[in-house]
């Protein structure tokens, strides 16, 4: 499939929903959610958790939503498609779609089936939002003569960190990301792909590398350690979206495996990235622990919730965000805001929204 431009679209294919979903979607209006539906429409579990279930806290869950093209989209998970419906068109969004709302470059092709393809960019860093975090670096990195960053990529996933960092300069500063890794196969053939020859990704899982320095050496082909290290521990188990079972689930303790690898190899710089819930589990004693764990390490942190649509997302994503800086180097700043939802005295151009994101793509039968 080719866009308005005769390019090749990849991953742009129609999911075929049942019968009583496909009422739904032909029903919904721009905005309006599944409780917006006649209540004929309304799926049995949405029906009981609005009506029947005594330990429902809040308002109804969102379940479906058709997006509005005025503005930019909620945040995007591996599960929204069959959640959101296209502004104009009956259907749910296709992974190219969803792709565009992560600010993903059209050229990047998902490897796998569509349930991985999917999953892959739900759980992705929003790329406008990396690119941000990482011009901060390159910026502080310049200032400092340094003329590039070498980088480990951590949890690499579909690359939406991978691909910001090697989206920046600064005054000829690059980030040269030598190595990139996670567990996930698709994810690797996906950043494997796009990358090619100038990133080496290894499907390899965190826990079984004894030893980071030897990691690092042996697939970098480098004599010296990397200047920075970034990625995101996986987050499910601190997610809004999950069980929230934190600690208590094995994804929870990677987080303590990222710090490992900071520890060993001493960066100059670090980028770690999750999900906004972390800083509300057990209190705020996670995040401050983790927090102060970077400090005993040797780094000034700088650490917050950036908004994706902030930053040039059609997407209100919300991410907890640290950067480390070596402490005899200084510190970096987290990115300023480059857009906003309405006028500044900054004169900020307004967020992306959705229509802007689909702009282009083909239409669909």
């Amino acid at each position: 499939m080719t866009d308005v431009c005769g390019k090749e679209v990849f991953n742009h294919v129609p999911r075929n929903p049942s019968e009583m979903v496909q009422k739904r979607i032909n029903a919904l209006q721009i905005g309006q959610k599944m409780q917006d539906l006649p209540e004929e429409l309304w799926h049995k579990s949405f029906r009981y958790y609005v009506k029947e279930d005594k330990t429902r806290k809040g308002g109804p869950n969102l379940r479906m939503i058709r997006l509005d093209p005025e503005q930019p989209s909620l945040t995007v998970t591996g599960y929204v498609f069959n959640k959101f419906v296209h502004p104009y068109e009956n259907r749910f969004i296709t992974v190219r779609e969803a792709a565009r709302l992560q600010g993903f470059p059209d050229d990047v092709e998902l490897k796998g089936s569509l349930t991985s393809t999917q999953q892959q960019i739900g759980n992705a860093v929003p790329v406008p939002l990396a690119k941000a975090i990482f011009q901060s670096v390159t910026d502080f990195a310049s200032k400092s003569g340094m003329s590039q960053v070498t980088a480990l990529s951590l949890f690499c996933g579909a690359g939406g960190l991978d691909i910001g960092a090697n989206m920046v300069e600064t005054c000829g500063t690059k980030i040269l990301t030598k190595v990139a890794t996670d567990c996930w196969k698709d994810a690797c053939d996906t950043l494997n792909g796009y990358l090619e020859k100038n990133t080496h990704v290894v499907e390899r899982d965190i826990v079984e590398i004894d030893s980071p320095k030897e990691f690092w050496e042996t697939n970098s082909n480098l004599s010296t350690l990397p200047d920075l290290i970034y990625g995101g521990p996986p987050c499910q188990a601190f997610s809004q979206a999950g069980k929230q079972k934190a600690l208590d689930d094995p994804r929870g303790t990677l987080v303590f495996e990222y710090l490992r690898f900071i520890n060993e190899l001493h960066p100059k710089f670090f980028v770690m990235e999750n999900v906004s819930n972390i800083k509300s589990i057990y209190s705020g004693k996670l995040y401050k622990d983790i927090i102060n764990e970077m400090q005993k390490m040797g780094y000034n942190v700088s650490d917050g919730i950036l908004c994706a649509a902030d930053y040039g997302a059609p997407q209100k994503r919300r991410r907890a965000i640290f950067i480390g800086t070596d402490k005899s180097l200084g510190k970096i700043e987290l990115p300023k805001p480059t857009n906003s939802d309405e006028p500044t005295i900054f004169n900020l151009p307004p967020y992306y929204t959705v229509g802007d994101a689909f702009m282009g793509l083909p239409r669909l039968a």
